[in-house]
Order: C-alpha cells, then structure tokens, then sequence
C-alpha cells in the first residue's frame, strides 16, 4: 500500500505525531511525507524519518494558495497513492481539494480542530467551520484525536464519519525513570509548549505572580514573541527557550508538578509525557486536558485562576500527600499512549 502523509504544520505535536506513523507504516508500506517548511520546523527534519521514507518539500502556506494546491496535486498524480493522511486544519483544507476525483482514501487528523479555538470571534469560528464543509466535497474519514475533538467534530459537521485516534508518544525513553522524589526545597513547577494564546501564557504568568511567596519555581519550556516571552520573565517565569527533545525528557525528570493553563488542546503531547515522567498534573479543564484525566484520576483540573493557586498552596503545604493524591498510574499511560496501540489502531482506520 502507498501512503501518503500532507502536513502543512511540520513542527511539534503535529510533526511527532506523524513522524511516529511513518516510522511504523515504513516497515509494511510505501511511505511518502509531503510537507511545508516553516520557521519552526526542525532544520533536521530529514533526519526524523528513517531512510525508507521519502520526503518532498512543497510549500503549503496560505500565502502560496491557490498555486500551492496545484504543486501538491501534482506529486499526488506523480504517486499515484492508496491512502492520502491529512494532518492539520489547512494541511487538511489542501490535502483533501488536491485530491479531488483521484481514486484513493483520503484521512484527514486536524489535531485540534480550527473551531474548537477560544480566541476567536463567532464570525471567525462560523468561517472555519465553512471552510471545512467546502473542503468535504471530497469525501475523507476524520481522524479525532481525542474525545472532545471528536464530539466538536460531529456537532458541527454531523454529515461527515469521524473516527476516534487518541494521540500516542514514543514513551521509551520514559521507562527507567524513577517516580519523582520530594527532596528539594524549592520545588519546581513546569510546562511545554509554544508562547501563545492557546496555551494561557497569560494565566500562568498570572499564577507565577501571584504565588510567588510560595517556595516554588516556575519554568516555561518553549518560546514565542518576544513581548510575551517578556510578560512570563516579568512575573518571575524562567523562559527556556526551545529546546530538544532529550532535553525536554531531562527538564520533566527534574521537575516537581506539571501545570497546563491552555484553553484548548487536541490530545496534549506534553502533558502526556509529564504522566510519562511521574509527574502530579495540575491541568486547566478544557478540552484534551480533560481527556488525560479522566473522572479527576490521575491530577487536578480547575476552572478558575484562584482554584489553581489553592491547589500549589496545599502542593507546597504537604507535597507529598498531594503527589499521592494526583499521580498518574504510570502504567495505564503507558498502555494507553502507546505508539503500537495507536499504530495498529491507524492501520484498522484505514481499512474502513
């Protein structure tokens, strides 16, 4: 089987995801990932895939629309593939019209569908559900990667098949690491993920300023622009910058709590691999961070600035009760998350 994986948004979660796939198809199938360059894809993007996948760079960005949906459709019709994969919103939006009246399957995984955003106008929103009905006049099974994506998903396009694909990590480096130890003074409280409204940067700025007479110490893995990287250093958050993938593993052995402040995920990479790491979660309750703790096992999800605040106040109060109370069962994540239950799971889809 040829398969084909288009994916505009080659950088982070999106890019791990897809990168995990191939590696997996590449053993049983002819694998080719076409994909865009932007300025947060890995300069060795290349070198993330094994030899027997072959890589063609088209750009993708709106920018180079319409011209772009006729440079992918031409290598489409150069490869002649089975099964094309679309990953993200406009990966999807391009991928699904390039494939127009060619004989294939088309997936597409919007990992965090445009919509579901919480920083945009209904106007934006109504828009970005219209544009995804444009992009169903050619057929393609949606991929959801978490519960929630997939129940926004059918509210808002209830003619479409969606089926559910929780997202999957290479957990390996995870497995000799040791449940955290409560040994330090100063305990650290951290996140991963790009400086942006998605992520509440805001908040947890907020919540770093307003703790600060806790002996805690906030650190913000990931970067973003520069005058929001600003606000985070002005409340006393430790900006690290972006930083690899070994590093990040490091970082999180190293760490006391997670805190996520996003107001809205797909199926959150980090936070997983913060459970991975034997980390307490303390986790916004939005979508994706919802799904990770599921019925409130395995951390605490809160609603309200003030609730997280109260919760670091009993963390430090009694670190290791609160541990005992909110860590994840290491073992159920690594059954749940991991990347052959999702690989095989992938291969079922497409077989629909």
């Amino acid at each position: 089987m040829k398969i084909v994986h288009v994916i505009e948004s080659s950088a982070t979660g999106t890019l791990s995801i897809v990168t995990m796939a191939a590696q997996y198809q590449a053993s049983k199938h002819a694998v080719t990932v076409i994909f865009s360059r932007r300025p947060d894809t890995p300069t060795n993007i290349e070198t993330l895939f094994p030899s027997n996948v072959t890589l063609v760079e088209v750009g993708m960005s709106p920018k180079h629309f319409p011209w772009s949906l006729l440079a992918l459709r031409k290598e489409l019709k150069k490869i002649q593939p089975d099964v094309i994969h679309c990953h993200s919103s406009f990966g999807g939006f391009i991928g699904r019209l390039s494939s127009l009246f060619m004989r294939c399957k088309v997936f597409y995984s919007p990992h965090c569908i445009s919509f579901m955003r919480k920083d945009i106008s209904p106007l934006k929103s109504f828009l970005f559900k219209a544009f995804e009905s444009v992009a169903c006049f050619r057929p393609a099974t949606y991929i959801a990667c978490s519960e929630s994506e997939q129940m926004a998903i059918k509210k808002a396009l209830p003619f479409v098949d969606v089926a559910l694909l929780e997202n999957a990590v290479d957990l390996s480096e995870f497995n000799a690491l040791p449940s955290q130890p409560m040994t330090r003074d100063k305990k650290t409280v951290l996140t991963v993920g790009g400086i942006r409204p998605q992520k509440g940067f805001i908040e947890f700025a907020q919540i770093a300023r307003e703790c600060a007479e806790l002996d805690l110490r906030f650190v913000w893995i990931g970067d973003g622009a520069e005058q929001d990287r600003a606000l985070l250093e002005q409340a006393g958050v430790e900006v690290t910058g972006w930083k690899s993938r070994q590093e990040v593993i490091a970082l999180l052995n190293d760490a006391d709590l997670y805190l996520s402040t996003s107001l809205w995920e797909g199926m959150p990479v980090s936070v997983i691999e913060a459970s991975a790491a034997g980390l307490p979660l303390l986790l916004r309750d939005c979508a994706g961070n919802s799904d990770i703790v599921a019925d409130k096992r395995g951390g605490r999800l809160f609603s309200q600035t003030s609730e997280a605040i109260e919760w670091l106040s009993q963390f430090i109060a009694d670190p290791d009760k609160f541990r005992q109370e909110t860590l994840p069962d290491r073992s159920a994540v690594f059954k749940r998350f991991s990347v052959e239950r999702f690989a095989q799971h992938l291969e079922e889809i497409y077989q629909i």
